[in-house]
């Protein structure tokens, strides 16, 4: 095993970005410096294509999802009457993340070794006269894309959102997000007790951005389909991406390979307001998708993401009760916080780096910062729930012992009326788990498990494209991969120890 790296211990570092020196980094309750990286986990055995088409097919959530959200057609509607059930064109949906596209999975539901297991599966879920009454074979393009157009898209909120309630039932009847077990500290919280987000951006079929263009040298013009909804996007580290901005939510066990469950998917706005003004903002979306899993999994302790989520996001967050944790965005300068006062003693408490630090002058002028060591993340719950760093800040005359709030408060929301601006964004320069410790970089780490969802869903597809043009078709597109996925995690579970019995330690 390699010998983890230690932090600096010299007297205070210095960058060429900032013009003060930072102390090093005392060990206290989010970790030592010669804390060892927790161990990798088990790697995750392969799954054929064969075995996610049966557990897609075994999944009784996914027919509950279409009675929910697609309306039976009624007889005298007008428009092609569909040659298969609702329940077949979602399952239509859902399988082109198992077989990369409609064509293919049109094909591979024409042929009788895939009929055949849809149709025992219907039979299983919904009784032999259901499945007597399907056709002979699966639909084709046309009808398939027929019924994409005029149901699926015109109620894709409706399969959204039921996706999303079914979705995080089977989270909890799998035991994660749920408080009827010992759970984790505030700052060491389980694995399943953490709920992860990113957003990413998908590439639609084309990356052609006008509907034509003119050969600059023969003068030949030729026509292209364009995403209307696809724009450009710039991601971390400056790369710019084309296509359409989601968002996603899920959570994992511990060492369980194949257990990510997504929670919650949403179309986010990517462009301006002006040209985009049904969608949400990527921050205003990530925390009304969090309150409602807060509002149905009581067992969520925290919630990490990157640093698109700033402390505007953070603040409510943190007040409904859980620990939010995003990387330290960068260009943020000391805040001073209080000065504290104990008989002769005079202490500059100041907010860097997302800690408490106290301020010095040294010999030579500079400015230096010495973090201050965290005895207790204290949690109290009252309307707004507040959380408090206990520390203490080391003196010659005696060591103080101070709580400092690290939740926005009622003073820090004042608007100061030199700048016409908040007196004091805590949440931004104040962490509940400081980014550079071990608790911190443990809870950075199990953000890395969205980075992971996002590439494993850009891979069903050639090229890495989601075969489907707009916004709302994408997110169908999406929205299938997800049932997949959740079904494999269904189904593994179910190997182990059964949706429906409970957790090992609580049968004990």
């Amino acid at each position: 095993m390699s010998t983890p790296k230690k932090r600096p211990r010299c007297a205070g570092t210095k960058s060429k970005e900032r013009p003060w020196l930072l102390g090093p980094i005392p060990d206290d309750a989010f970790g030592s410096a010669s804390d060892l990286p927790p161990p990798p986990g088990p790697e995750a055995p392969p799954i054929a294509i064969d075995e996610r088409f049966e557990h897609l097919l075994s999944n009784p959530d996914l027919f509950e999802a279409v009675r929910q959200a697609l309306p039976a057609r009624e007889q005298n509607s007008v428009g092609r009457p569909p040659t298969h059930p609702p329940y077949i064109y979602f399952l239509f949906l859902c399988a082109i993340s198992v077989f990369g596209s409609a064509r293919s999975t049109a094909r591979h539901l024409q042929r009788e070794m895939w009929w055949n297991a849809v149709r025992k599966a219907v039979e299983k879920h919904l009784g032999p006269e259901e499945a007597e009454s399907l056709k002979a074979v699966g639909p084709n393009r046309s009808q398939w894309n027929y019924f994409f157009k005029n149901q699926l898209k015109e109620h894709v909120n409706a399969v959204r959102d039921a996706s999303r309630d079914l979705w995080i039932q089977q989270a909890l009847d799998m035991g994660l997000m749920t408080e009827s077990r010992p759970r984790g500290s505030w700052i060491y919280p389980d694995r399943d007790q953490v709920i992860h987000g990113d957003a990413t951006v998908a590439a639609p079929p084309s990356s052609q951005t006008h509907h034509e263009t003119v050969n600059k040298e023969t003068g030949e013009k030729r026509r292209h389909r364009v995403d209307e909804d696809a724009s450009y996007t710039t991601e971390g580290g400056g790369r710019r991406v084309y296509g359409n901005k989601f968002l996603s939510l899920a959570v994992r066990a511990a060492n369980t390979p194949h257990s990510r469950v997504i929670l919650a998917l949403e179309s986010i706005r990517h462009k301006s307001r002006k040209r985009d003004p049904e969608r949400d903002d990527e921050g205003t979306a990530v925390v009304r998708l969090v309150r409602l899993l807060l509002s149905k999994a009581p067992g969520i302790r925290g919630f990490t993401y990157d640093t698109a989520l700033r402390g505007v996001h953070r603040a409510p967050l943190i007040s409904d009760g859980i620990v939010v944790f995003t990387p330290q965005h960068g260009g943020i300068q000391p805040h001073p916080i209080q000065r504290y006062e104990h008989g002769k003693c005079r202490h500059d408490i100041y907010a860097v780096e997302g800690r408490a630090c106290e301020r010095h002058i040294t010999v030579d002028g500079e400015t230096y910062y010495a973090p201050l060591a965290v005895e207790e993340l204290e949690r109290r719950k009252q309307k707004a729930t507040r959380f408090y760093h206990r520390l203490t800040i080391p003196c010659p005359s005696g060591h103080h012992e101070l709580r400092i709030r690290v939740d926005e408060t009622q003073a820090d929301r004042e608007i100061d009326p030199s700048t016409r601006k908040q007196r004091f964004n805590r949440a931004e320069h104040l962490r509940q788990v400081p980014p550079d410790t071990p608790a911190g970089r443990r809870l950075k780490g199990f953000r890395q498990d969205s980075e992971s969802n996002h590439s494993r869903f850009d891979q069903r597809y050639p090229h890495k494209r989601v075969p489907a043009y707009g916004a709302n078709a994408a997110l169908l597109i999406y929205i299938g991969y997800a049932w997949v996925n959740n079904s494999t995690a269904r189904a593994v579970a179910q190997s182990t120890r059964g949706l429906d019995q409970p957790p090992a330690d609580l049968a004990a």
